[in-house]
C-alpha cells in the first residue's frame, strides 16, 4: 500500500505544472502557445523571465526529481539496490511530461531527471552535466548534446557503479525523453516541412524546424 501511495504521489507531483503556473501568475500567459511550447525553464526564460528560471529549476530539480527518492530511502527504507526505488522518478518525470493537470502536455523533464540523478547519484549528474555542457559550449546543439548525454547514461551506470536497476532507470528515462520529443505537446506538424524532417528535427533537435531563434520567440497570432 506505501509502494502503491508512493508511486501514485510521484506522478502527481511532477504533474504540477510549475512553469505554466509561474507563467500565468507573472505575466498571465499560457506558456504552451508561446516559443517552443514547453512548459519548462528554457521557455519560460524567453517569454516570462530570466529571474523565474532559478526557483523553477530549483522546484523541479528538488522537489520533483529528488524529493520520491528521498522519502523511498529514508521515510519508506527502501533499498538503493532494489528495483522498487526507480518508479517513482521515472513517474515523476512521466508526470512533469504528460501532466495531468495540462490535459497531458507538459515539459521535456531534464531538470526532473537531473534531480532524480542527483539522488540516486552524483556520479551520473557529473557525467551527464559534463557530456551536456561541453557538447553545447562546442556546436551550441542543447538538444543534440542532452540526448547523447542521455544515451551514454547507461553506459556510464555499468561502468562506475555496476547497479542493473539504475541501468534500467536510465534506458526508461531515454525512452521518456525520446517519446515526449517526438509528441512535441501534440503540436502539429508545420506545412512547409515535411513529416520526417519534422521528426528528425525534434529528435535530434528537440525543435519542429532547423532555425532555432524565430522558433523560440514565436509568439501568439495577435500578441504583441
Amino acid at each position: 500500500m506505501e509502494i502503491a501511495a508512493l508511486y501514485i504521489g510521484s506522478f502527481l507531483l511532477g504533474s504540477i505544472p510549475t512553469a505554466y503556473i509561474i507563467g500565468r501568475l507573472v505575466r498571465g500567459l499560457d506558456i504552451r502557445g508561446y516559443g517552443s511550447g514547453n512548459v519548462g525553464s528554457a521557455n519560460l526564460y524567453e517569454h516570462v523571465g530570466k529571474r523565474w528560471v532559478v526557483p523553477v529549476a530549483a522546484a523541479e530539480i528538488l522537489l520533483k526529481g529528488a524529493l520520491p527518492i528521498w522519502l523511498s530511502l529514508y521515510v519508506l527504507d527502501i533499498s538503493r539496490t532494489s528495483a522498487f526505488l526507480i518508479g517513482p522518478p521515472l513517474l515523476s518525470v512521466a508526470g512533469n511530461n504528460w501532466s495531468v493537470f495540462l490535459k497531458l502536455q507538459g515539459g521535456r523533464g531534464i531538470a526532473v531527471a537531473t534531480g532524480a540523478l542527483l539522488a540516486l547519484s552524483p556520479v551520473l549528474v557529473v557525467a551527464f552535466g559534463v557530456v551536456a555542457l561541453g557538447g553545447w559550449g562546442i556546436t551550441k546543439s542543447s538538444g543534440l548534446w542532452v540526448l547523447i548525454s542521455l544515451a551514454l547514461l547507461p553506459l556510464w551506470t555499468y561502468l562506475a557503479l555496476d547497479n542493473q536497476n539504475l541501468i534500467w532507470f536510465c534506458f526508461g528515462l531515454l525512452g521518456i525523453v525520446i517519446l515526449k520529443r517526438l509528441s512535441a505537446n501534440r503540436s502539429p506538424f508545420p506545412d512547409d516541412v515535411s513529416r520526417k524532417r519534422v521528426l528528425f528535427n525534434r529528435l535530434v533537435r528537440d525543435r519542429d524546424v532547423s532555425e532555432r531563434t524565430g522558433w523560440v520567440r514565436r509568439i501568439p497570432e495577435g500578441s504583441s
